[in-house]
């Protein structure tokens, strides 16, 4: 059975693009960046680039009976709120209506653990805990929005799973340690509490998790997933030791954390109303990123999706850190 992969230009996308393929797969990947379709084309996959909020380009390309998995998406902690809701609200509205227009087996929705965040230590989060009265940002409220419209569509008959993978690192990865490294290269890490606890994901293991979904029996569908590699990390500990690694020395420079809150409501105003293209040196969901820990349970998914994460932190660690040494930017 043929699977559409949207945001396959991405780095979870791309990933899940290379193991479809290698696995003898028939897969559409779906992007715009046309670089990385040209490389996921010469492995062996069809490639489309176009917009997914364009319900005429996705009638074409994706198959009756096939699957997709949702990778795409507008994923960042700042930018302008009518581009996350047409990249991540608007775009799943229109995949699910031509998905079950199609009658495709199975939608794999990727989402965020983001709408878990508030400024507030959480450990061993739970699905059907209860979720922040507000968003942290424009980008977690998209992504809550679109869960909800998923839903909605697995009222209406299409199979759905919703996964919420927490840090996704690995080769090619274009957010997590790129963005680490920015920082480092600026002389020093913003630290705010030394005792902050997270889950991180290798890439592959979030790829095992989707090919869990699309495989799942009935009592998985219309349900929602967190996934992580299953071993919270020291947050500066583990830090230090990648950007050590990759030859940047760590200075810490130890900020106040209600004074940084305060700090980032007011550089976000700033943005918001002056500069609104231009990310904020700070943001309040980098300040509870920074100051809080934030632990999933991953047991669900184990029970109803039969999800192992198999390659362990160590492991991915060192599969990663390769590629960034050779590639740093």
């Amino acid at each position: 059975m043929t699977v559409v992969v949207t945001g396959a230009s991405g780095f979870l996308g791309g990933r899940l693009t290379e193991l479809l393929v290698e696995q003898g797969r028939g897969v559409i990947a779906l992007g715009r960046n046309p670089v990385a379709l040209a490389r996921l084309s010469a492995l062996g996959a069809t490639t489309h680039a176009g917009d997914l909020g364009d319900r005429t380009f996705l009638e074409k390309v994706i198959p009756e009976n096939g699957m997709v998995v949702h990778c795409g998406a507008l994923s960042s902690p700042w930018g302008r709120t009518s581009d996350f809701y047409h990249s991540n609200v608007l775009a799943t509205q229109v995949l699910c209506s031509v998905a079950l227009e199609k009658r495709v087996a199975r939608l794999v929705h990727i989402s965020t653990p983001s709408v878990y965040v508030e400024k507030a230590s959480k450990e061993s989060i739970r699905e059907s805990d209860p979720l922040p009265p507000t968003m942290i940002n424009d980008y977690a409220d998209s992504k809550l929005k679109a869960e909800r419209i998923v839903e909605e569509y697995f009222q209406l008959g299409l199979g759905t799973v919703i996964l919420r993978p927490q840090g996704i690192f690995g080769p090619r990865d274009t957010a997590i340690l790129p963005r680490l490294i920015r920082v480092a290269q600026k002389g020093f890490v913003p630290v705010m509490d030394e005792s902050v606890r997270i889950d991180l994901t290798f890439v592959d293991n979030v790829a095992s998790a989707i090919f869990c979904a699309l495989g799942a029996g009935p009592r998985a569908l219309g349900e929602v997933f967190n996934i992580t590699n299953g071993e919270p990390v020291n947050q500066l500990v583990t830090l230090e030791a990648l950007l050590g690694r990759l030859g940047y020395p760590v200075k810490r420079k130890h900020i106040q954390v209600d004074r940084a809150w305060k700090i980032a409501g007011l550089l976000e105003w700033i943005h918001r109303n002056f500069a609104p293209d231009r990310e904020p040196l700070l943001t309040r969901y980098g300040v509870c990123t920074l100051a809080y820990t934030r632990t999933l349970s991953i047991e669900k998914a184990k029970n109803l999706l039969g999800y192992s994460p198999a390659i362990g932190m160590q492991e991915g660690l060192e599969r990663t850190i390769p590629w960034f040494a050779r590639s740093p930017s």
